[in-house]
């Protein structure tokens, strides 16, 4: 009877659009039977996106509404999926922390975690949100959650703190923390042994810096299936450790073995592992190929595999290449039949793309949220834009950020509110987006949603001028000419950064951006006296060289996964 019972529980185990029915002992027949059929149609949509039978967007609305119709029979497994899909549901932030905290009420574990997860988006602004968001992170924990268990021991690295008088809500304890990890690595949570390997790498109080212990943990990490640990130990096999003093020399170059590895991991169905190989060999490894030749066919080959395994990034990737379009050979021309490999196919990408947002890849929230507010292939719907670029710009999605505070700006999709776009830029801004630098540059220019102040405009357009964008040059030479105190012209340093900008438009060969940087300089010159010119030149001359904005770094070997919040998305093109 047991051996039956066990076999039945198999059989019913499914994992379709971020839901793993593994997860949820007592997932309800019913559930189980709507995820199934999803994921029928969304295999049949990843083999063939854009075409044949599969809709990837009415197959995943038609399990939404039947899900929704098993919630409102208080299905507890269905209410969660509803919160988890959250936005891809047509839910909003209040709705999704509704819907989790029913679940919740009925002891869902993943729900206690994933609404804890949204209450400390609060922070300082809502301590008591902070505090019920403990309460559940423990209650999971204890329930033997992976997700509540990591995050209990973030909280005790950095302890968490109420009033000014700096009560302990969670004690700060490496010791804690360690524990907890050490308990999800015998519990073969590669996420957190993976912790453990950054522990031992940084070094922290009461964990002596340990390189090759650290190494270990990494390792083991990446065999216990953690894409980030293999894919970053992989690129120390691809290239060598350097032999410094901060970073001893404990992993040689061994390219073979670090494609053995690989390969292997992908033959035991671990899809970030193929597309992690489909990254090398869209890029080849050393230098023209030296020591894995470039085969854009062969990669792309690995990432239909790791989309076809649900793997987000693969799934993504392959979005922008029916985007984009792939040809064979990058040296080869784009008009070549023969050199054609993927045609260019919005529908096709925007279905990859949705189904990497359904696995929460908060860079396809983006490109969704672009194609809804371009009304590219779907109907421009600015609500719907609106709540996708909120998504992933709270994920940490600079482009989504610049989206979203444009949004604010103009009252598109939501109701206008400029304190809300300076919030959103000031973010983008400050991990350094160029576009959000010029754009809240702009606003404290003319005091929009903030207090003006021309200072802070020029220290925003600077930053962007550095990175080489002219359209920032052009707005502080307006600056100068105008003068960042009222009335206080510097037309000879104006003239420096117009001439900067038409440094580049000259380099692009654009005849447009070349005819507004070259009248530009003539009205300032029309301005300027003898020595005024002079003086400009000399300032030209000692500028700082900005970097080119065009320019991008060949890749060696696959780059370590990192969180969103660290940088934007892929631009989408």
């Amino acid at each position: 009877m047991l051996l039956t019972a066990i076999k039945l529980k198999l059989v019913a185990l499914v994992a379709v659009a971020g839901i793993d029915t593994a997860e949820m002992p007592t997932a309800s027949k019913d559930f189980v039977s709507v995820l199934e059929t999803l994921k029928v149609e969304q295999d049949k949509g990843a083999k063939n996106p854009g075409g044949g039978d599969a809709d990837i967007n009415k197959s995943f609305n038609d399990a939404v509404a039947k899900v929704r119709e098993l919630a409102q029979k208080d299905d507890p497994d269905a209410t969660y999926a509803l919160a988890h899909w959250g936005v891809l549901s047509g839910a909003n932030i209040n709705e999704v922390a509704a819907l989790y905290r029913k679940a919740a009420d009925k002891g869902h574990v993943l729900a206690k975690a994933e609404l804890a997860q949204v209450l400390m988006q609060a922070g300082a602004q809502d301590p008591a949100a902070v505090k019920e968001a403990i309460k559940l992170i423990k209650e999971a924990e204890a329930a033997d959650s992976r997700v509540a268990r990591r995050m209990l021991a973030q909280l005790h690295l950095q302890g968490v703190t109420e009033g000014e008088k700096g009560v302990v809500v969670v004690e700060k304890s490496v010791a804690k923390a360690k524990e907890l990890l050490d308990k999800g690595n015998k519990a073969g949570d590669g996420e957190a042994t993976l912790g453990l390997a950054q522990l031992y790498s940084a070094g922290v109080e009461g964990i002596p810096q340990d390189h090759q212990q650290a190494l270990n943990y990494l390792i083991e990490a990446g065999k216990q299936g953690n894409a980030t640990a293999l894919s970053t130990y992989g690129a120390r096999l691809l290239n060598g450790d350097p032999d410094t003093k901060e970073s001893p020399k404990l992993v040689k170059k061994d390219v073979a073995e670090a494609l053995k590895m690989f390969n292997d991991s992908a033959d035991k169905g671990l899809a970030a592992a193929s597309r992690i190989l489909g990254q090398i060999y869209e890029n080849g490894v050393g230098p023209d190929g030296a020591d894995v030749k470039q085969d854009v066919t062969k990669a792309f080959e690995y990432f239909t595999k790791a989309a076809n395994g649900k793997d987000p990034q693969a799934l993504f990737r392959l979005g922008n290449a029916f985007e984009t379009g792939i040809i064979k050979d990058p040296k080869g021309k784009r008009d070549d039949k023969d050199n054609i490999l993927i045609q260019p196919n919005p529908k096709s990408a925007l279905d990859l793309y949705r189904l990497a947002a359904q696995n929460n890849l908060a860079e396809a929230f983006y490109n969704v949220g672009v194609y809804y507010e371009t009304g590219t292939v779907v109907d421009k719907d600015p609500v719907k834009a609106f709540t996708f670029h909120m998504k992933a710009a709270t994920a940490g999605i600079a482009q989504a950020m610049n989206r979203l505070a444009g949004l604010y700006a103009n009252g598109t999709g939501t109701t206008q509110d400029l304190v809300a776009a300076a919030g959103w830029y000031q973010k983008a801004a400050e991990m350094n987006f160029a576009p959000a630098q010029i754009a809240l540059g702009i606003m404290y220019e003319q005091g929009a949603g903030v207090r003006q102040n021309r200072t802070v405009a020029m220290g925003h357009y600077s930053d962007a001028a550095q990175q080489g964008v002219a359209l920032a040059m052009l707005r502080l030479a307006n600056l100068y000419a105008v003068g960042v105190v009222p009335g206080t012209p510097d037309f000879p340093k104006a003239w420096a950064y117009a001439k900067q900008a038409d440094d580049i438009a000259q380099k692009s060969g654009n005849k447009a951006d070349i005819d507004v940087t070259a009248n530009v300089i003539k009205q300032l010159e029309d301005k300027m006296k003898d020595t005024d010119k002079a003086e400009a030149t000399k300032i030209y001359d000692k500028m700082p060289k900005p970097q080119d904005a065009g320019a991008t770094a060949p890749t060696a070997a696959p780059a370590p996964e990192a969180a969103p919040a660290k940088g934007g998305a892929p631009k989408k093109k």
